[in-house]
């Protein structure tokens, strides 16, 4: 090497060294704060029940990504309903700190009651809800934008269907040789007494060994949770709830008093999952009522709703209050991501919600959708993992939490603890997800990197 060449490349290193450390110091200094406000599902465990899932995501999400975190204990019992939680993370960037504080609202208190009802009291409120949902074309609407969400819609009256056939048909097919069995045993007048009441006691235990079997299915078969829970979207979807409409105005002044002590440059973000979609979508619009400009705030405000359900509560019609809070929120201009999974059948991502259930004002209004696009569930866990909830419907539906295998691909924790603005980083995902198909790693090569920044993905992080 000649000596002009060795000098400038000793002026490169120390160029690359000088710019080196003024980065550096640039982004040790760089500290981002955010608030994220959390509506979950319907769910009636505690949060300290799920917290812990939270967690051990968060751990693996610290070890994939090679930084340093950690979560403070959970707060539990705070209003509104005593049902709300609260807790904060924390995690070193190269790029620098973030400081997240979550905050989980409550409102299973409310569904509560919906759990204590009798047997036949749910039987009854449950054939309404169904009937309403089949009057409104909600079936149908539901199985034409997506046929394995509108089987899981499907799912709660077949189910009730199959619970008569069990506890009703046996019996009635019994009932002749009952009777002529009974006579022919018993003769004189009393015989007919007696069939009765063998017919009747025998159908009496048939129906308690049918209820009890189905108790003891419910862990796995979730049916009376189902059944519960179309029965609260049928009173919510028609404005029939006054408990759930005055959590959401709870809800709605917690969220407005938080944004108000948040200082300027805090990143709000407001992301709801599953049957919490919709009623995220009630809350905003009471937030925007209260202060429109919410989402214009300095710092950021993003709203994000995983694996929703919109078709679920949607399925009533729009005419009970959903249609003009959907509207609402869609001519607020809140930036606003809709995130799905086509693997996750409880999830009715695939279907727009403003065009389905908005009301312009008129054919000149045009509403914007919100930003939607696919998580890509089998690209963000491992293969091994991905085959086993591949038909565990229920806890695949709770993988918007996990910590993706894979940079480049949507993380709750690195929405909610990254160091980019989450509408910065939302935008990122759905820009990274124009890439070619043969620029995308398979599930079965997915291993979690000890470097943030490995893999092809590196660039949209």
């Amino acid at each position: 090497m000649t000596a002009a060449g060795a000098i400038r490349l000793i002026a490169l290193r120390l160029r690359a060294k000088w710019e080196g450390l003024v980065l550096g110091e640039r982004l040790i200094k760089t500290h981002l704060k955010r608030l994220v406000i959390y509506c979950p599902g319907y769910d009636l465990r505690p949060t300290r029940h799920c917290f812990p899932m939270l967690k051990k995501e968060f751990d693996t999400f610290l070890t994939i990504r090679g930084v340093d975190g950690a979560f403070s204990p959970l707060k539990e019992g705070l209003a509104p309903g005593s049902t709300t939680a609260s807790w904060s993370g924390r995690v070193d960037w190269p790029e620098g700190r973030v400081d997240t504080t979550f905050v989980q609202l409550g409102w299973r208190d409310v569904i509560k009651p919906d759990f204590q009802r009798s047997w036949p009291r749910t039987i009854w409120d449950a054939l309404r809800s169904f009937l309403m949902i089949a009057q409104a074309g909600g079936y149908r609407a539901a199985l034409r934008s997506n046929w394995a969400h509108g089987v899981f819609c499907l799912y709660p009256p077949v189910g009730l269907f199959l619970y008569f056939l069990a506890s009703l048909l046996p019996p009635l097919l019994l009932a002749p040789v009952i009777f002529r069995n009974v006579a022919a045993a018993i003769q004189g007048e009393h015989a007919d007494e007696a069939a009765w009441a063998v017919f009747l006691g025998s159908s009496a235990a048939w129906l308690v060994a049918v209820y009890l079997l189905m108790t003891w299915l419910e862990p796995r078969s979730f049916f009376r949770y189902l059944v519960n829970s179309w029965h609260f979207m049928a009173r919510l979807a028609r404005s029939d709830h006054p408990d759930m409409v005055a959590r959401i105005e709870e809800s709605a002044d917690l969220i407005v008093a938080a944004a108000a002590e948040a200082e300027d440059d805090t990143d709000l973000v407001f992301v709801s999952h599953s049957c919490g979609t919709f009623v995220a979508i009630y809350i905003l619009a009471a937030v925007l009522r209260r202060q429109p400009d919410i989402v214009r705030r300095p710092g950021g405000f993003s709203f994000v709703t995983l694996g929703p359900a919109f078709d679920c509560l949607g399925a009533f019609g729009p005419d009970g209050g959903f249609g003009d809070a959907v509207t609402a929120v869609a001519r607020s201009g809140v930036d606003w991501t809709d995130l799905y999974g086509p693997h996750d059948p409880l999830c009715g991502g695939r279907t727009a919600p403003v065009a389905r259930y908005a009301r312009p004002a008129g054919s000149s209004e045009t509403l914007p959708e919100p930003r939607r696009y696919s998580v890509r569930i089998p690209d963000r866990m491992t293969a091994d993992r991905f085959r086993h909830l591949r038909f565990r419907f229920f806890a695949l539906h709770f993988n918007y939490f996990f910590a993706s295998v894979r940079p480049g691909l949507f993380d709750f924790f690195r929405l909610t603890l990254g160091p980019r603005r989450a509408v910065d980083q939302l935008k990122a995902w759905d820009k990274g997800r124009t890439q070619r198909p043969c620029d995308l790693p398979t599930s079965a090569q997915a291993k979690p990197s000890g470097h943030p920044g490995s893999g092809r993905f590196a660039r949209v992080r």
